[in-house]
């Protein structure tokens, strides 16, 4: 077993994070009328696919 490197440990706390942000995010849709533009998913998105990329890219590196 390999040790997790800083970037994948940020990763999967990012994840994490996201996941509750979006199961709060969902719970207040429900009470908001008409459209709902999110517009933090341009920001939080990109975010956390680098992160994801990196990490993957880490992982297979590693000899």
């Amino acid at each position: 077993m390999t040790k997790i490197t800083k970037t994948q440990f940020i990763t999967i706390i990012s994840v994490l994070i996201y996941a509750i942000w979006e199961f709060k995010a969902s719970k207040w849709a429900e009470t908001v009328r008409g459209p709902i533009i999110r517009v933090d998913l341009v920001i939080i998105l990109p975010v956390l696919i680098t992160l994801v990329v990196f990490s993957i890219s880490q992982l297979f590196s590693r000899k």
